[in-house]
């Protein structure tokens, strides 16, 4: 199995921090958040019946991806989606979603669960 890493730049002007709920570290905060058909919270049902209510973001930090990208049962057209896991701790936070075709405005987005994160005013 081979994961991807992501470490962006933390912009610390924004006012909640959004930290792993199993291990506290830091993955992103309100700034990167991004709407998707007019929304920036989701709730999605899979296949297996469990529902997902998740939110989505531009950028995150401290996290990793599975680099296989599955086109099946995405929930936003045009995307493929991957498992979305902590750096620090390994607990699935949600998922990153790759433009599958071309003439995608946004390229990539991660989709994180809302049970998966804390968070908490920006201290800086």
């Amino acid at each position: 199995m081979v994961l991807g890493y992501v470490k962006t730049e933390q912009d610390d002007k924004h006012k909640t921090a959004y930290h792993c709920a199993w291990c506290g570290v830091f993955i992103c905060h309100s700034g990167a958040l991004v709407k998707l058909n007019g929304t920036d919270s989701h709730s999605f049902v899979n296949p297996s019946g469990v529902r997902c209510n998740f939110r989505t973001f531009r950028d995150c930090e401290n996290v990793v991806f599975h680099e296989e990208l599955y086109l099946e049962h995405s929930w936003f057209p045009g995307y493929g989606w991957r498992f979305l896991v902590c750096a620090n701790c390994f607990h699935h936070l949600g998922w990153k979603y790759d433009a599958a075709r071309q003439k995608i405005e946004l390229p990539e987005f991660f989709g994180v669960l809302i049970d998966a994160v804390e968070s908490e005013p920006d201290v800086h």
